[in-house]
């Protein structure tokens, strides 16, 4: 089997941005929440000049991740690399039983090697099952397709794909449906562009992909449960990176900072924004990684915290 590198299993987004928000220098318990290809992962455990030695947990759920990274680096980094697979929806149990954490980054985007594993039904480019989970378990995008009421599919659509022609396109799946079951991405695909426009249907597909997907694995209260549960766990001067791809999660990033960063925030543990707008990446950047284009980066550091301190 040819073994791919990170670099080529996904190409890590906003590189320079992250390692700089996340203040390496001090060194310390690094948590990557997404370990996707390991480029971020990487790049943190040969950060050169930090004061203490660095130790990263990477989180995935993605079972072909883990296995990747031990085929490829995991024994390059045995002595300072916890591979966890979880959902980061559990980071905080997992976390219990380590010292305070530095520092942890979030990047949300699904990786290329994600997108372009036919097998998975991520893209609409390529024929493959209507799967898109990212574990074995729980329902698919199939079952979705094939099973939800038309306006469920209408509120999915809606919600998570802010398409506006959710409900003609979920009514013209339950007709589609009726004939013949939803099996795979070109099913899908072919009712799509039957009902919209040449000229909106990239983005039509992109947005009900986006969206079934999202459903599928409840990217967003994973989100939501996830960076409220985590935060107790870093220490006073830590800090949170999160990188978002669409506007549903950078609205949780920005509301979840919000609330711990106000006067209301509970427990004492509170944040200082360290962005008052979302970073995006370079001219550069997003010319030679079309993937950046979508990517927004908020930024908090932990002031006062009940659970750790500096």
């Amino acid at each position: 089997m040819t073994r791919l590198t990170p670099e080529e299993y996904h190409v890590p987004v906003m590189l320079t941005e992250c390692i700089e928000y996340l203040r390496l220098a001090d060194g310390g318990v690094i948590v990557d929440a997404t370990l996707g290809g390991g480029g971020h992962t990487r790049s943190m455990l040969d950060f050169d000049g930090a004061t203490s030695p660095i130790h990263v947990v990477a989180f995935d759920a993605d079972e072909v991740a883990i296995n990747r990274a031990r085929e490829t680096y995991l024994e390059d980094y045995k002595d300072r690399l916890t591979i966890v697979h979880s959902n980061f929806e559990s980071m905080a149990d997992h976390l219990k039983s380590l010292p305070p954490v530095h520092s942890v980054l979030f990047d949300l985007g699904v990786s290329s090697f994600q997108f372009d594993h036919h097998e998975r039904g991520f893209s609409y480019r390529h024929e493959s099952p209507l799967d898109m989970r990212f574990t074995p378990s729980g329902e698919t995008a199939g079952d979705i397709l094939n099973t939800s009421s038309l306006e469920e599919l209408t509120r999915v659509f809606r919600e998570y794909g802010e398409d506006p022609s959710a409900y003609k396109l979920a009514n013209a799946i339950v007709r589609r449906r009726g004939l013949a079951p939803y099996q795979t991405t070109i099913d899908l695909r072919d009712t799509i562009v039957q009902h919209i426009p040449p000229l909106h249907q990239n983005k039509t597909l992109a947005r009900i992909f986006q969206a079934l997907r999202i459903a599928v694995n409840r990217e967003l209260d994973v989100l939501k449960t996830a960076l409220t549960s985590v935060l107790p766990f870093v220490e006073v001067g830590g800090r949170i990176v999160v990188m978002s791809y669409h506007s549903l999660e950078d609205r949780i990033v920005k509301e979840t900072f919000k609330e711990a960063g106000g006067q209301g925030a509970e427990d004492g543990l509170k944040l200082k924004l360290l962005t008052k707008k979302p970073v995006v990446a370079s001219a550069a950047e997003q010319a030679q990684n079309p993937r950046s284009r979508s990517a927004r980066l908020r930024a908090a550091e932990i002031v006062s915290s009940p659970t750790v301190s500096s």
